[in-house]
């Protein structure tokens, strides 16, 4: 087995535990693993993960400064990494987690989602899956545009409905193989909503 195809598997195992800075994640896998690991290494099995689409970055850690009051440089070490989970539950667990009241769980929830979202949205395009165009559902509007109303529909929507939107949108976000075009033809109802004037 490749030694980079290992230390992927381990950086994946660790990001499944908790979401880890590059600088916890290397001394995670150092002090968990008898492998040796050059930074340029773990830098190309970090760039391939997030490629794939399997990792993606949260965020940042300032504690790697330990208290310097003025920051000129920006140092790899602080980026927060966090495995992207495509399963239903998980997904589902993201959304609901929209609705919290803790600001930190509501901006990492929606930034975890807005990348699975626009994943599928390119994994449906490339696969000839949108029976729409994607200039036609998109129209002059980004894909996070997009993101953004389709939320704020299921949210202005009542409980039972929204419930059973965000359901749905669980399913067709996650990575299991299935027949609905729920987020094709939630899209597509978003768009004539606006063409609508609603």
């Amino acid at each position: 087995m490749p030694r980079n195809y290992k230390l992927k598997e381990s950086i994946l195992q660790a990001l499944d535990e908790k979401e880890l800075s590059r600088k916890e994640l290397l001394g995670h896998i150092m002090r968990n693993s008898k492998m040796n690991i050059s930074d340029k290494t773990f830098n190309e099995s970090l760039m391939n993960l997030l490629k794939e689409g399997k990792i993606c970055m949260i965020g940042y850690d300032f504690g790697i400064y330990h208290d310097v009051k003025r920051i000129q440089s920006i140092r790899p070490d602080g980026i927060i990494f966090s495995l992207v989970k495509t399963d239903f539950f998980e997904i589902e667990s993201l959304i609901k987690k929209l609705d919290s009241g803790n600001e930190d769980e509501v901006k990492t929830a929606s930034y975890k989602l807005r990348r699975i979202f626009r994943n599928k949205i390119k994994e449906m395009k490339e696969e000839g899956a949108l029976l729409e165009d994607t200039d036609s559902l998109l129209g002059a509007d980004s894909v996070d545009t997009l993101f953004n109303r389709m939320i704020f529909y299921i949210d202005s929507q009542p409980e039972k409905q929204k419930k059973i939107l965000t359901t749905k949108l669980a399913w067709s976000l996650s990575d299991v193989e299935s027949e609905d075009n729920f987020l094709e033809d939630i899209l597509k109802y978003i768009k004539a909503q606006e063409i609508a004037g609603l």
